[in-house]
Formats: C-alpha cells, sequence, structure tokens
C-alpha cells in the first residue's frame, strides 16, 4: 500500500468517526420528551462550553440537576448576552432523561427567572412523537 492510499484511508476513517460522533451526539432517545418537567432551583454555576451551555441547578428539595440548554451560536443569534449566573432562581421546562438517577434535562423549552420577569422560550416546539395508547 503507497502512502497516499494509507493517508486516504486515514483521513477517510477519522472523518466516518467525527461523524458518528456529531451524529450520536444529538440523539435524545434517553430523553423522555412526552412528559416535560418544570424544575424550580437556585443555578449553582453557568458553563459556556462547546457544543452547550451547561447549567447547574439545586433544585429546593437539595437534588442537583444538569441542564443542557442551547449551543453557543444559537445563544448568539438569538442575542442573549449571559443571561443567567449564579445564584438566579429558576424554574426550567424540558425533557429530564428516562433514567431519573441521572437526573439530566435537555431539549430545554423554556427558562423563567421570577424576580425580575425575564424568560425564555424556544422558538420553535420539539416535534415530540407522543402517540397516546
Amino acid at each position: 500500500m503507497t502512502i497516499t492510499r494509507a493517508l486516504q484511508l486515514a483521513a477517510t476513517a477519522a472523518a466516518t468517526f467525527a461523524f458518528g460522533q456529531a451524529y450520536a451526539h444529538h440523539s435524545y432517545a434517553a430523553f423522555d420528551v412526552c412528559k416535560p418537567v418544570a424544575l424550580d432551583g437556585e443555578v449553582t454555576s453557568v458553563q459556556w462550553v462547546n457544543p452547550h451551555i451547561v447549567i447547574d441547578l439545586k433544585t429546593h428539595d437539595v437534588a442537583s440537576y444538569r441542564i443542557e440548554w442551547m449551543s453557543l451560536i444559537q445563544l448568539e443569534r438569538a442575542g442573549l448576552a449571559e443571561p443567567l449566573k449564579a445564584g438566579d432562581r429558576v424554574i426550567i421546562t424540558g425533557s429530564a432523561m428516562r433514567d431519573p438517577e441521572l437526573k439530566v434535562l435537555s431539549l430545554i423549552a423554556e427558562i423563567r427567572r421570577p424576580s425580575d420577569g425575564w424568560s425564555w422560550q424556544r422558538s420553535r416546539p420539539a416535534p415530540p412523537n407522543c402517540s397516546g395508547g
């Protein structure tokens, strides 16, 4: 095998792996999109990291939840400049993981901060495939 052919194969394998990782990241099968959950609590930290903004929330029953909000680019396009900070009391509505022990909320539909009336809502509702049966 020539060096050029080996490099082509390595590049193809790397691209395939990267695509697979990106595709897998956006799977929400582990979340129950048919039963939205509203969490009321205090923001303990906000991490402005890629690919999502991660909010740590401590609820009134002292449970800690990881909130996966929108991506940095979506936040920028929405014109939101650091809307939340540690210490804010918020009510966040989204989809919880099917395994309640994991305490992760994603597909956020709404965030409200009662202290000043600030709120954010997803511009397009996620189309859940919830059939009553």
